[in-house]
Formats: structure tokens, sequence, C-alpha cells
């Protein structure tokens, strides 16, 4: 986002007659946050699950369609966003798996229904549109790849083969987006060739135990584009090729660098290959360190791991998720528990202090903090949301993880 679009992002904010008590709330948040997060308890994080939850759901009902959209102060609710939908279906029917929860019900069906939506549009060609839904773009690798998430918690939830059929039609169109080195050189986001495809890979992977007669092939492919990734990781475990823009590909933000760590740990994982795992974990293990020094980390990371720009916290959230992870595979990654404990105190503090209230808003992420930060500037993205709930619902255990 350019100058010019981003001093009309503020323009437009402050002529709304109540948008002044967001700007002095997020001050007070920003003055105070070291307060706010020393007395910050485990029911308030409850309460940020719940709101969140709640959130999301109200995304999906506001809308035309069963899709989830996104909300900015400045100019109101997007159209729901493919991509961004499908991953937020696995989030809503964990939720709905405690019946304790106040929006259990709420979540299942919005999630069924969304589930419906997205075999509705999904492409001929077996991929899913980029972007919004009114951009009436073509399939793009990335975006598919985050819709099979989705396709996959839906086929465990109801056992209905429909999900399953969906799935390998768009498995089969993102496999013939790869290239012989190992790159997903066409159809996927801006054109340009990046390393989180690792997380349309982990997907797969997990849907790869479900066909039996194509399993083999697709691990040779997944470990072709992983084996790539690694050439762009340097030493000190930086990843080139990782930012979602062109003109700061040189220092990507938290965002997309977390979502490449996570893919790679899972598919690590999932193929038995600690070399993969090993990568994800030293790229962790130095933001794990650069958080707990500073208390907040930066929104992005330039080959050298000097930071620059504001907090995250879809990023944070994505980390926080990685270290919990992680945690859990490693009883002595104590940098791990502690990073993740106190950043989801941090996504609380966010999401849950200040002047949002109203149902378009309240219990919602910022996609920066403060929230004029120029990632998704005065916005409340719902990607930003979706992994608060998951990194919350594993602070409190709330059920099984999928």
């Amino acid at each position: 986002m350019g100058a010019l679009a981003y001093s009309q992002r503020w323009a437009a904010f402050f002529k709304k007659y109540d948008h002044w008590r967001y700007f002095f709330a997020e001050w007070n948040k920003l003055l105070y946050l070291k307060s706010y997060r020393r007395h910050h308890h485990s029911g308030a994080i409850e309460k940020s699950l719940h709101h969140g939850v709640r959130w999301l759901i109200h995304s999906i009902s506001t809308g035309s369609d069963s899709g989830s959209g996104t909300y900015y102060h400045h100019s109101g609710w997007t159209s729901s966003y493919p991509e961004t939908t499908g991953y937020i279906i696995p989030t809503l029917l964990r939720y709905a798996q405690n019946e304790e929860g106040p929006w259990a019900g709420n979540a299942r069906s919005a999630a069924l229904e969304a589930g419906k939506w997205l075999l509705e549009i999904q492409h001929a060609d077996g991929g899913w549109p980029g972007g919004y839904v009114h951009q009436k773009r073509g399939s793009v690798v990335f975006n598919t790849g985050q819709i099979l998430r989705g396709m996959k918690a839906l086929y465990l939830f109801t056992g209905e083969e429909v999900y399953k059929e969906a799935a390998h039609r768009a498995i089969v169109w993102v496999w013939n987006q790869l290239d012989a080195e190992g790159k997903f050189s066409s159809n996927d986001f801006m054109g340009a060739v990046r390393v989180y495809g690792t997380y349309v890979v982990a997907p797969v992977l997990e849907w790869s135990q479900h066909f039996e007669a194509d399993k083999d092939a697709w691990e040779a492919k997944a470990r072709l584009h992983l084996d790539w990734v690694l050439t762009q990781q340097q030493d000190n475990f930086w990843l080139a090729n990782c930012d979602n823009t062109e003109h700061k590909n040189h220092k990507p933000i938290i965002h997309t660098i977390a979502y490449t760590l996570d893919g790679l740990f899972d598919a690590g994982n999932l193929l038995r290959d600690e070399k993969y795992t090993n990568a994800a974990i030293g790229g962790a293990e130095t933001l794990a360190q650069k958080f707990v020094e500073r208390g907040l980390l930066h929104g992005r990371y330039d080959k050298q791991w000097q930071g620059s720009e504001a907090f995250i916290p879809t990023g944070g959230a994505q980390l926080a998720i990685l270290w919990h992870k992680i945690a859990r595979a490693d009883t002595k990654a104590f940098w791990a528990e502690e990073a993740r404990g106190s950043m989801n105190v941090l996504l609380s503090v966010i999401a849950t202090n200040g002047a949002r209230t109203a149902l378009d808003v309240g219990g919602a992420l910022q996609g920066s903090f403060p929230l004029w930060g120029r990632y998704e500037s005065f916005g409340l993205p719902n990607w930003a949301t979706k992994y608060m709930v998951d990194s919350l619902m594993n602070e409190l255990n709330w059920s099984n993880e999928r």
C-alpha cells in the first residue's frame, strides 16, 4: 500500500464520528501495555476466545453468502474471502467440539454452511479463486491450499465424500503448478515464486493419508518443493522470497514467515524428516528469543533479523501456534513454552482492551498493533482472529486439535 492510499485510510477513519475514541483507546493500550499484560488472567483469555469465535461467526452471517469477510474501520465489510473462509472452518469445528462453548452450535452451523458455499465456487480446473470473491479471480495455489484445510475438517466431521472428491480435484490442480525445480511457478499469488508454499504442502500431505494410490507420488512432490525452500534459507534460518509483496521482499512480514515455518514443521513431521522440522525450529526459536527479550515483535525482519514496522498480531498468533507444537514435541523446549504463553496474553490484551464493543468489531484481532500500522491498517482481517482463536484454544486445552 502506497503513501497516498495509507493517508486516505487515515482520513476515512477519522471521518467516522466515533473513531476518535478508538484512536485514544489504542494509545492507552500502547502506554499501559505492560500493566495490562501483568494483570491479564486466564478468565480474560477465555473471554477473548469466546468473543473471537462470536466475531468469526458474525463475519460469516453478515455477508450476502456463507463466506467470511474482513472489516475495516474506514470502509466496513468486504466481500467474502474464500481462502480464509477455508481455514476458518477447522477453527469453528474445533471450538464446536466442546459443548460448553456459548457459541458451539452457531460455530458448527457456520462452518457447515461455509463449506457448502466453498463447494459451490470451486473452479472447473479444481482450484479456488484468489482474493475476495467479488474480484472474480482465477485459481491460485496458496488460496486453494488453505481451503483444503477446511475440506479435510469437514470430511472428518461429516464423513461426506463430496469434500474428499473436491479436495482430490484441487490437489491434482495444485501439483500441476509445480515445476521441475520444486517451485510453484504458475498460478500463485502475484505470479511470484515464494517459499510459503510449504503451507500448501502440509495440508496436501495430511490428505495423502486418505488417497493411498496417490500417496507416494504426492510425498515425492512435497519433498521436491520443501527441498527447494531449504535452498532459500540462510544459515541464520532467515528465508528469502518470503514476503507477499515485491517491493518489500527483502524484509518479509512475520505473517508469511510464520506460514513458511509452520508448513515446514508440519510437513517434516508428516514425512518424518528432521531436516524440515529443524529448519522450522531454527526460525521459530530466533523469533521467540527476540519476542521474549523485547516483549513485542516487529512486523518485518530482514536477512540479519533486524526488525522494522509495527507488530502484526496475525503473525504473532501463528508463531504462538508453532511454539505450542514445538513445546509439545520437545518437553525441553522451555523457550517455546515461555514465548507461547506470553504471546497469548498479548493477543488477548490487544483484542479485548479498548473501545471495541459493537458486533462488527468486538472480540476481533486487528491487523497491526497499533491499529494504524502498515499491515492491514485500520482493519480486522478475519485471518488474524482465526489464528488468535486457534492459539487460545491451545492455551486453554479447549478441545482436540485439528
